[in-house]
């Protein structure tokens, strides 16, 4: 992430391969089409209708956010 709103979310992203930044919008749409290049990540909605995108869990406590 490399930007986010006044209410915290985040709406944009980089890659950190190619430093390419994407908007919130576009990740979200790769991942929901199912492009391999995001298979580490998916989608969560809120009952507020706010989409959220998060890193799928690896197994590791030692990069968990408490």
């Amino acid at each position: 992430m490399i930007e986010q709103s006044e209410s915290g979310l985040n709406t944009r992203f980089v890659n950190q391969d190619t430093g390419y930044t994407f908007s919130r919008e576009h990740v979200i749409d790769q991942i929901n089409n199912g492009n391999p290049n995001y298979a580490r990540y998916h989608t969560v909605t809120n009952p507020n209708g706010t989409v959220y995108v998060r890193s799928n869990a690896d197994g590791s406590k030692n990069n968990n956010i408490e």
